[in-house]
């Protein structure tokens, strides 16, 4: 993974305080994907900007989403 480890944890950790098995739950149950759940926790999490200041200097999407799959396993 080319993203840096403290990236990693912050991102581990803003999205980790919201993942949850209700809102997983909910969103098997609306069929959506895994990609849409990570990615509206990421921005639930209040991330964009750390995303765009802090990741988007070194790492395209491919990077974050390989982060993001890291951290929010399978619904």
């Amino acid at each position: 993974m080319k993203m840096k480890q403290i990236h990693f944890n912050y991102l581990r950790t803003m999205i980790g305080a919201l993942n949850s098995e209700q809102a997983r739950a909910e969103y098997r149950a609306k069929g959506l994907t895994l990609k849409r759940y990570q990615w509206d926790l990421t921005y639930a999490a209040g991330l964009s900007r750390f995303i765009c200041e802090s990741l988007y200097p070194y790492l395209n999407d491919d990077h974050i989403q390989t982060a993001l799959n890291r951290i929010v396993p399978e619904l």
